[in-house]
């Protein structure tokens, strides 16, 4: 019994211990390290924002690549704000065995299934979705960038035509997860369902025993499909599309003297070329007339995915911060930097963040003399020291270059700015407004200094 008596005491004790620790501790990064420095050491430990002298632009992005993405992207949205954005892609297809079509089997149909959860748009205006054959062979060993002709490799014959409204459910029946009819947790994944030609199932059909056993030989007898979103006034979405290993496939459905309800799949997988078309149309929106001209700043920037819009930020006389400091007058005191957080403000209103989603994550790039982007030395640490991701909580996006600063301010680096884009460029489709340099929010480097003696 005084066995056990000890043991709680013991534990008590260790509680007590953690608690105080844990309660003495601050997350205020003013106070790292002030324990350290002897008495008189630390003259200030203080912080500074600048964002008078900072410029941004809004800069159409560069070519993404577009092969093999975890996901392809397809319809024609009319955006509000960005204007005109149309995805669609083309991709192979892969045998799973031989197939039986013995015992008088009769196909019933050949239809292409693709499964999405995500759509980016309204659930109101039909998609024009259009399939061809291939008449040219994918690479999957090639690059291809948004702008590839996908129409050119087809053949001008349409296998299947169909007109498509997008859909979203979330799924409140299922107790999965802890969903709640109030509180629903997962979503129902939708499925286009395309009913092809009869002229493609009489080619697959006609193939030989030989084409049938080879991946490469049905691959180069059967080219792959190209799907088409068709051009929309107004309206419209962009879906994700499960394309890799997610159940997006082509199904051949047939029946035989013994059984009905038979299927033979033709799958998409990591070994299939999968390419994405991406095509932007800028021309009717508010920032038309400032895109890609350094010379007049908007009050607001655009960031868009798919190739589409970045911006180039400009933080002139950044390796002279010091002239921010207040009575900094000790030339002989040594200043180190804690923080340098470059802070990014959502404007909701135009954003419009409740129907829209902003993007997860921003990359934030520096620039050299060329105008060739590298990522800062402080996504070495870590990507959470380094940020980028949305918060929110207070509708931001924040970046940390502290040792961007030192490189520049110890002439390692020389500054040339930035660009700021999206994460995840090729397989989803995001868009944000973020609050310009001219705007009353600004864009702000707000650096944590220690000053020593």
């Amino acid at each position: 019994m005084k066995k056990e008596h000890a043991l709680i005491y013991k534990f008590i004790f260790g509680f007590v211990c953690i608690v105080i620790t844990f309660w003495s501790c601050t997350n205020d990064i003013n106070d790292l390290g002030k324990d350290l420095l002897l008495p008189g050491d630390l003259v200030a430990v203080g912080k500074v924002t600048e964002k008078g002298t900072i410029k941004a632009y809004s800069l159409t992005d560069e070519k993404q690549r577009t092969d093999e993405p975890a996901y392809n992207l397809l319809g024609t949205f009319n955006d509000p704000v960005f204007g005109k954005t149309t995805a669609d892609f083309a991709c192979q297809f892969r045998l799973t065995g031989y197939p039986d079509f013995s015992k008088n089997a009769q196909i019933d149909s050949l239809v292409l299934y693709l499964l999405y959860l995500e759509k980016y748009g309204d659930t109101i205006t039909p998609q024009k979705l259009k399939v061809y054959e291939l008449a040219s062979d994918l690479d999957i060993d090639q690059k291809y960038d948004q702008d590839v002709d996908l129409k050119s490799l087809a053949k001008s014959e349409v296998l299947a035509e169909k007109n498509y409204i997008p859909k979203f459910k979330l799924d409140s029946l299922t107790n999965i997860y802890g969903s709640t009819k109030k509180n629903p947790k997962d979503t129902v994944v939708q499925v286009i369902a395309i009913k092809l030609d009869q002229k493609l199932i009489q080619k697959l059909m006609a193939a030989d025993s030989l084409t049938w056993s080879d991946n490469d030989k049905f691959l180069t007898y059967f080219k792959g499909l190209y799907i088409e979103a068709g051009d929309l006034n107004q309206g419209g979405a962009i879906m994700r599309i499960y394309t890799l290993a997610s159940g997006s496939r082509m199904v051949m459905h047939y029946h035989n003297s013994e059984k009905d309800s038979l299927y033979y799949n033709y799958n998409i997988n990591e070994n299939t070329a999968r390419v994405s078309r991406f095509t932007h149309d800028y021309s009717k929106t508010t920032f038309a007339a400032n895109l890609n001209k350094q010379v007049n700043q908007d009050s607001l920037i655009y960031l868009q995915t798919t190739g589409g819009l970045r911006s180039k930020i400009l933080i002139p006389d950044l390796e002279n911060w010091t002239k921010l400091i207040p009575d900094n007058s000790d030339q002989s005191a040594n200043i180190a930097i804690n923080q340098a957080e470059l802070i990014f403000q959502v404007d909701t209103i135009v954003s419009d963040t409740a129907r829209y989603y902003p993007p997860q994550q921003l990359v934030l790039t520096a620039l050299d003399k060329d105008g060739k982007e590298y990522l800062p030395s402080d996504v070495a640490f870590s990507s959470l020291y380094y940020g980028g991701r949305y918060d929110s909580t207070d509708k931001t996006y924040r970046f940390n270059i502290a040792k961007h600063m030192q490189e520049i301010i110890e002439k390692k680096k020389e500054n040339y700015g930035f660009h700021l884009a999206t994460a995840f460029r090729s397989a989803s489709f995001r868009r944000v407004v973020l609050k310009g340099a001219t705007s009353k929010t600004g864009i702000r480097l707000e650096i944590t200094y220690s000053k020593i003696k």
